[in-house]
């Protein structure tokens, strides 16, 4: 009797196969799952000013919206002009508390994916301070440190008129109460201005 030898040929073509359907399915997962854009407009901080000088308290609430733009806006202006491994398609932002979710949207030559980023927010010595939690693919949770996610710092400084400086920051439910150190006459001076 003879020995059936093992086709070899056969298992590449199989073994093969295999990989490809692996490859589609995670392709398939790693998808956006909704349509984000880094389209972004600017806070109309005389309105906010003019409703903080109308309330006579020394603060301004910064919407969950308010806030997505903000944060766009920086994200784009950090982006503009590297070389990065992967291209940023969209982006949406989620406030719960102190607890900052980030969506995003970027592509990998041709391969799309999404994911969110939970951060946790803090104010502290002057700077918006957000430190990643987790990183989630749909329902798959990494470890930020996998895809070496750090610390950031965000002065508000730039982000805000002249006249004003950020004294402290309070985070509740889904917008951001500022509170301001500011001198009322110039407020008055930078809005007559305006």
């Amino acid at each position: 009797m003879r020995k059936k030898r093992p086709n070899w040929g056969l298992r590449l073509l199989l073994f093969l196969l295999i990989l490809i359907v692996l490859a589609a399915a995670a392709i398939w997962y790693i998808r956006p799952e909704h349509a984000l854009d880094m389209n972004y407009s600017r806070i109309q901080w005389k309105d906010k000013l003019v409703r903080m000088i109308e309330t006579r308290k020394p603060e301004i609430e910064i919407t969950e919206e308010e806030f997505n733009h903000l944060a766009k806006q920086k994200l784009v202006e950090e982006i503009r002009g590297q070389e990065l491994p992967v291209t940023v398609t969209g982006m949406q932002l989620q406030l719960a508390d102190n607890l900052l979710t980030v969506h995003i949207n970027a592509a990998w030559g041709a391969i799309e994916f999404g994911a969110a980023i939970q951060y946790v927010l803090e104010y502290s010595t002057g700077q918006f301070i957000m430190t990643p939690e987790a990183v989630k693919v749909r329902e798959l949770s990494l470890s930020p440190t996998l895809f070496g996610l750090k610390q950031v710092k965000i002065d508000p400084g730039p982000y805000v008129p002249d006249p004003v400086t950020v004294e402290d920051v309070l985070f509740q439910n889904r917008q951001i109460t500022v509170k301001l150190a500011l001198d009322w006459l110039e407020i008055a001076e930078y809005l007559a201005s305006y």
